[in-house]
This record gives structure tokens, sequence and C-alpha cells, in this order.
């Protein structure tokens, strides 16, 4: 087998500059058919189908069930929705399923572990989905950014501090140089290899559904209907304001489908793994903010971290701490 060994000379480099263009124009709306891609799937070597339905739903449920619900609801419950934020997860949840639906068909068809690259390119050429997936990568990067600031508010609880004692202002900004640290520390172990992180990843999961349980249960023990009076303080227009940010939750949904060459039936399989988890992540969003909206009145809801302070506020510190230690592992 040949080796590349780069360019020989600047001449050689230059020439193959002046005729990159022509590359990218011939290449930009080259269209690949779902033929075409498994011959090449094919070609690079088949995987093993050894995943399930069952497995897809777990993969989904562990990407979605993450931080994000933790540092939106009580934001979007203060400020945007009030209890509505109920409504709000709803919506978002329906929204996230006409997506989910388009992914379903798209796997069915297209068993290609690709994901949104394989689908577009397929119609549309490979420029469009080069800047799809770049927007899809944009995505995760805000979400993951939204999620990271609400680590700082978690941790003051569970240290007994004000969140503001772990933030700077500077200026008209706020610098979050804890957050700053968790992401470096969290890249760190990704760099280290992809069975650390794995390893990793099934921990927090496992943690998160475990915290999410817990929370359900005891917030309804000590939830009070009353507290979620009047519903709709901000009108239509905040429930749906609060849906667009809660909608960060549900990011990861569309990740399932790249794990369509490891399925065993991917026309089967593949719909009901996608429905399937965001029906259960949707579920449990939805009785995690009813909890919150039902344990602390409007006015008294903490932005910041929302369910760590809604238990101190009716006299379960022990739970606070669980929640905040929780979280902050996510």
């Amino acid at each position: 087998m040949a080796t590349y060994t780069g360019f020989h000379s600047s001449k050689e480099y230059f020439s193959a500059l002046l005729r990159a263009p022509k590359i990218v124009a011939q290449r930009a709306f080259l269209t690949k058919s779902f033929q075409q891609q498994d011959e090449d799937r094919i070609h690079a070597g088949e995987m093993k189908r050894v995943l399930g339905a069952f497995d897809l739903i777990c993969i989904g449920v562990g990407l979605m069930l993450g931080a994000g619900v933790f540092v939106t609801t009580g934001a979007v419950a203060a400020s945007d929705a009030g209890p509505a934020v109920i409504l709000s997860y709803l919506v978002a949840g329906f929204s996230a399923l006409l997506s989910s639906l388009c992914y379903a068909e798209f796997s069915a068809n297209m068993p290609l572990a690709g994901g949104a690259y394989s689908y577009i390119s397929a119609v549309f050429g490979e420029y469009l989905a080069w800047i799809t997936v770049a927007n899809l990568i944009l995505e995760y990067i805000l979400a993951n950014a939204a999620v990271i600031r609400g680590f700082s508010p978690y941790f003051a609880m569970l240290i007994n501090k004000q969140p503001e004692n772990l933030v700077m202002a500077h200026q008209s900004y706020i610098l979050d140089w804890f957050a700053f640290g968790w992401v470096i520390l969290l890249t760190i172990m990704l760099v280290l290899g992809t069975k650390e992180s794995a390893m990793f990843n099934l921990v927090v999961t496992i943690i998160h559904v475990i915290l999410v349980v817990f929370i359900i249960i005891a917030g309804f023990v000590k939830s009070d209907h009353t507290n979620a009076q009047p519903f709709t303080p901000f009108g239509v227009r905040g429930l749906f304001n609060g849906a667009a940010i809660v909608f960060f939750s549900f990011i990861g949904f569309d990740a399932v489908a790249t794990s369509a060459e490891e399925v065993k039936n991917p026309k089967r399989d593949l719909p009901l793994g996608i429905l399937g988890a965001l029906g259960i992540v949707t579920a449990c969003y939805i009785l995690m903010s009813a909890a919150l909206v039902t344990m602390v009145p409007i006015n008294a809801i903490d932005g910041g971290a929302s369910f760590a302070a809604a238990f101190e506020y009716v006299n379960l510190v022990w739970a606070k701490y669980i929640v905040a230690l929780g979280e902050w592992h996510g």
C-alpha cells in the first residue's frame, strides 16, 4: 500500500491549490445513493449487528436524560413560563417527536452510521450535508455550554454557599471559572480514550436515572397543588418561549440513528428505539417539572440550582445534598 508523503515541492502544492476550487465544485453537490453508500460501508468493513430495540432505548435515554433538565427547568419556571413549564416540556417533546419521526423514517430506509450526513448527502450533496452536520455540532456546543453553567449553583448548594460566590463579575459579563475548569477536566477524560469516557458516561447515566426517580417520588410527597397557581402567569407566549429553551434538554435523540449499522433489524428496531427513548425522557421531564412547581411557589423558585433549593425549601435538607451531588456529577 502506498504511503502518503505530502507535497514534494512548493510548486506541487500551489498546483494542487489551484485545482481546489474545481474539486470543491465537483464534490459540493455530488450525491451518493443509498446503494453507493452501502457499497462503501461493505468495502470499509461491516459492523456486528448486536443491538435491539431495548438497547437503542437505553442508549437514547442515556444521551438525552442529562443535566439539562436540572438547569433549564427552574430558570424557565421562574422567568418564562411559570408552572406552565410542564406544558413547555410537552410542547418541546412534541417538537422533538416530529424530528424523531423523520430520523426514524430515514434510518429505517437508510440504515447507515452517518446519520444526518448520510441522509442529506444522498439528496442534496456533500456540501449541504457538511453544513448540516456543522450546525448539529454547534447545537451540541451551545447546549453543553448552557448545561455546564448550571454546575456552579449546584456545587454551591452542596457546600452551603451562595451561587454568586463561585463566579466573578467583570463589567457586564459573569466569568464562571469553576465551569471552565470542569470543561477542561471532561475534555482531558475524552482525550484519554473511548473506554474510559464510555465507562464514565455509563456511571453518570445510572446516577441520573436514580436521581430522576428520587426527585419525582420525593417531590410529589412534598407537593402542594396550590403552589402551581396561577398556572400561566406569563401567558401562552411565555409557555412557548419556555418550550424553545427546554428543547435543549432533548438534544441527543438524533444520535441514536448513528447506531444503524449495529442494529439487528433496523426497519423495526430503529423507530422503536428513537421513539421509545423520546417518550420515556419526555415523561420524566414532565413529572420532574411538575414536582418542582408543586413543591415551591413560583416566586420562590431558584433559577440556578432549582431542584436542590426546592428540597431545602420544603425542609428536606438531606435531599438537597443528594440532588446537588447527583447533578454536579452529571
